[in-house]
């Protein structure tokens, strides 16, 4: 069978056995895949500098029929994000990112837009001041391209239009604003200026949407909405979220 050659994002790396690497990544046209580079580690003209967490690659692999597992031939790097792996905070976004999309999207599931979310997003974060909006933005974005976007237009439950709700709740468990006379159990208050934010990112064109900007106490709201969805989705707190709060309370 001849090789497939394919862009892709390197999502993570392990090692294998004396010589190889088990290699997960998510491309172009193919989604997300998992391959084996046999002799990864030893060999540098096959794979100079390109099978790094985070990496936008060409990648060159056979597939086998009914195997789990792409053999990995080639790759050429694209772009190595230099400035994200320079910096803990910008490293640690980077990884929740190729997390998320671990989580939410199968083996051979093409998605483009989840590439090009991807792609966008290292683009931006790999800039000099990185963006505060960006990691809330792009977690929205995942969780709406997997099938779990947020009901941010009316109460989930009278459908009553959120203009003419006076103090709107989301409810993690269900995925959406509700009113206070729908709310049963459990739900946080959440302001017009944090709704119309959400809204906003999950509709804006992928073009326009990091023009967007948080105020701190919108920025609060928001991640602190997502934290308790993720947990609902995902029944875990993620290992780069984690991460990302030790960096915050080690650096501030």
């Amino acid at each position: 069978m001849p090789a497939k050659m394919t862009e892709a994002i390197i999502l993570q790396v392990k090692p294998f056995q004396e010589s190889d690497l088990i290699v997960n990544f998510f491309s172009a046209d193919l989604g997300r895949l998992v391959g084996i580079a046999k002799g990864a580690k030893k060999s540098k003209r096959r794979f100079m500098h390109c099978l790094e967490p985070l990496s936008w690659v060409r990648l060159f692999f056979f597939e086998k029929e009914n195997a789990s597992l792409v053999r990995i031939d080639q790759g050429e790097l694209i772009e190595s994000f230099e400035g994200i792996s320079k910096d803990f905070r910008k490293w640690g976004q980077a990884g929740f990112f190729c997390e998320m999309i671990k989580e939410l999207f199968p083996i051979r599931d093409p998605n483009r837009e989840v590439f090009d979310l991807l792609t966008e997003s290292l683009h931006r974060l790999n800039q000099k001041n990185g963006d505060p909006a960006l990691k809330a933005i792009v977690e929205l974005r995942l969780f709406k391209l997997a099938g779990y976007g947020l009901h941010l237009g009316s109460c989930l439950a009278c459908q009553k239009k959120i203009e003419a709700i006076t103090q709107p709740f989301f409810s993690s468990e269900r995925g959406g604003v509700l009113c206070p006379g729908c709310l049963k159990g459990k739900g946080t208050r959440i302001s017009p200026g944090a709704l119309q934010s959400l809204q906003q990112s999950l509709v804006k064109e992928l073009s326009k949407v990091f023009r967007i900007r948080f105020t701190p106490a919108v920025k609060a709201e928001i991640e602190n909405v997502l934290e308790a969805f993720s947990r609902q989705v995902l029944g875990k707190e993620l290992e780069s979220v984690r991460y990302l709060k030790q960096v915050q309370e080690a650096y501030g």
